[in-house]
């Protein structure tokens, strides 16, 4: 099995980066480009849902939380609508010198073209919620 860690810092309070990955409204604005026209639902609880889709683009991730510990830790069993298995996301969230590092730990590929995909994905978006917040 392939994984892959990514972080950023971004220039808010841990509490404001959390609401950023766990309210559904925050998580349309920035995890796609805005011409995909996102939807989130989110339920916290555990087994609950986490999604975003993007009728536009055609894009859908539906995953399971799988625990929470506010604001510090999101597990969730991931899977894109375009992938047939399911994999494992832990986003955890900590306090860097007035800032957030974000840090994306993303495993169970099957292959390492898939992981590559996912770097893309997870550098791009994480880079748009760094930029969501800079001065």
């Amino acid at each position: 099995m392939f994984e892959l860690t990514e972080e950023t810092l971004v220039a808010a309070s841990v509490t404001t980066v959390w609401a950023d990955f766990t309210d559904p409204t925050r998580l349309a604005e920035w995890f796609w480009p805005a011409r995909f026209e996102a939807e989130a639902y989110i339920d916290l609880a555990p087994r609950g849902h986490w999604q975003i889709r993007s009728p536009v683009a055609g894009l859908e991730i539906e995953a399971r939380v799988l625990a929470t510990d506010p604001p510090h830790s999101l597990p969730l069993l991931w899977r894109e609508a375009r992938e047939e298995h399911e994999t494992d996301v832990e986003i955890t969230f900590e306090q860097a010198d007035g800032a957030t590092r974000v840090i994306v730990h993303h495993s169970g590929f099957r292959s390492e073209e898939e992981r590559e995909d996912h770097v893309e994905d997870w550098s791009t978006s994480l880079a748009r919620l760094a930029a969501r917040h800079a001065g």
